[in-house]
C-alpha cells in the first residue's frame, strides 16, 4: 500500500470516528414498549426549527411525528428527559405536555422555535416514524441533513434537496401548502408563550 493510501485511510477511519454521537439514547425495547404515547388528534408532521433571533438562522431541525405513535425525530439533538426513552436520534413516549416541554427546552432568550404542522395520512406518519428509527444515530452537525432526507421521501416534500442548513428546511417546508405555522418564545424569567 502506498504511504498516500495509507494516509488517507487512516485520515477517513479518524473522520469516521468522530462521526459517532454522543447523544444517541439506549433504551431498551421494553422501555420503549412501555412509554407509547398515542394522541388523539389527526395525524400530522411537524417541523421544530430552533431560530436564533438575532439573524433568524435556523440551528437545529427536529420533527413531531404524530401517527399510531407520537415520537419526536431529534437527530443529533441533546434533548433527555427521565420519563421519555430515547433510542438512538427518536425520542418516544411524547404526550402533548412533553412535546411543549421540548419547546421550552429549546426557547430561551435569544431563540425561539419555529413550529409548522402538516396534517398528513395516518399511514405517512407511520411511514416517516419508521424511517426516522431506521436511520439510527446521525453525526453532530448532520440534522438538517437527516430531516431533509426522511422528509424526500414522501409525495408533498420529494423536491426538498438534502441541506446542512435547517433554516433552509423551514424555508422550503413554508412553500407546502396546509401548513400551519406558529412559534414558540420563552422570556427571561421562563415563561412560555406561543403566538399563532
Amino acid at each position: 500500500m502506498r504511504a498516500t493510501t495509507v494516509a488517507i485511510f487512516l485520515g477517513l477511519s479518524l473522520f469516521l470516528a468522530g462521526c459517532v454521537n454522543p447523544n444517541a439514547g439506549t433504551a431498551l425495547p421494553e422501555e420503549i414498549a412501555a412509554s407509547r404515547a398515542s394522541v388523539p388528534a389527526p395525524a400530522s408532521i411537524t417541523l421544530l426549527t430552533m431560530v436564533n433571533d438575532r439573524n433568524g438562522f435556523g440551528e437545529h431541525s427536529a420533527l413531531l411525528i404524530n401517527g399510531s405513535q407520537q415520537i419526536i425525530y431529534d437527530p443529533a439533538g441533546s434533548f433527555r428527559h427521565s420519563q421519555l426513552p430515547r433510542r438512538d436520534d427518536v425520542v418516544y413516549g411524547v404526550t402533548p405536555r412533553f412535546a411543549e416541554y421540548y419547546n421550552s427546552y429549546h426557547a430561551r432568550f435569544g431563540y425561539y422555535v419555529k413550529v409548522q404542522k402538516l396534517e398528513i395520512s395516518l399511514e405517512q406518519a407511520d411511514a416517516m416514524i419508521a424511517a426516522s428509527i431506521e436511520r439510527g444515530s446521525v453525526p453532530k452537525l448532520f440534522c438538517a441533513t437527516a430531516i431533509s432526507d426522511v422528509l424526500n421521501d414522501f409525495p408533498q416534500f420529494a423536491s426538498f434537496q438534502s441541506t446542512f442548513f435547517p433554516g433552509a428546511i423551514m424555508k422550503r417546508f413554508a412553500e407546502v401548502p396546509g401548513i400551519v405555522t406558529s412559534e414558540v418564545r420563552e422570556d427571561d424569567v421562563g415563561q412560555n408563550y406561543r403566538t399563532d
